[in-house]
């Protein structure tokens, strides 16, 4: 059985002197260079974690926030609450500002 080749035209012209630097360095083919450049980022992609935070109001954020800031004991960064409730960092961080304006969270000293 003969084996199905995958074969993909690419346009290279823009990134020509890269990819010479590359194969003149590493004294291999461009072929070979574009190969490895693809299992590189391959690896570099396998344990990405991709978040898409949910949208919810300001009012319904800020609960959230206190409930689960009721749950922790030690001090808890704006980036760590944004990932565990799965919320957009900027909101985190307004909600955080507003607890804290109203004197229902204390911020950490710097």
């Amino acid at each position: 059985m003969l084996e199905t080749r995958k074969v993909y035209p690419v346009d290279i012209t823009p990134i020509e002197k890269e990819l010479n630097q590359i194969t003149e360095k590493l004294q291999i083919s461009k072929a070979e260079a574009i190969r490895q450049a693809i299992r590189y980022y391959a690896e570099w992609v396998r344990d990405l974690k991709i978040i898409t935070p949910r949208v919810i109001p300001l009012e319904e954020a800020k609960k959230e926030i206190l409930k689960y800031l009721e749950t922790r004991e030690d001090v808890v960064y704006t980036d760590e609450i944004a990932e565990a409730l799965n919320l957009d960092f900027d909101l985190t961080h307004k909600a955080l500002m507003e607890l804290w304006k109203d004197g229902e969270v204390v911020r950490e000293k710097d």
